[in-house]
């Protein structure tokens, strides 16, 4: 007769006792598989990437959604390179002349109604 020893973990969320293999460590804490989700739209992250708020994982959509600045232009997430003019953040694509709609693309351009104008417009 013979034993085996196999070290549990207790996992984060029930603080229930699981075998190591189905497990996850992240965030500084031990989580059964499934319950490693989203803190949005609670879909598993498995051992995925994920972005942390709060001590919380999201996915990166559902950070962007909740966290990320908004454009000024558009209003959706900036979860890349912006533009910062007018007191605001901006996609580059959204930082358009508001008469023309060209992009201003020069260091210095005029404002009409705190939106940008390109040289040739103002």
């Amino acid at each position: 007769m013979f034993s085996l020893k196999v070290k549990a973990v207790i996992v984060n969320y029930l603080k229930r006792a699981y075998l190591p293999k189905r497990v996850i460590q992240a965030l500084g804490a031990s989580w059964h598989a499934h319950h490693f989700v989203c803190g949005g739209c609670r879909k598993e992250l498995g051992g995925g990437g994920f972005m942390e708020q709060a001590g919380r994982p999201y996915c990166s959509s559902c950070y962007a959604d909740k966290f990320a600045s908004r454009c000024a232009g558009c209003g959706t997430p900036i979860v890349d390179k912006a533009i910062i003019a007018l007191d605001a953040k901006w996609h580059r694509e959204c930082f358009t002349c508001t008469k023309c709609r060209n992009p201003v693309t020069d260091s210095t351009f005029s404002v009409l109604d705190n939106k940008p104008l390109c040289g040739k417009c103002a």
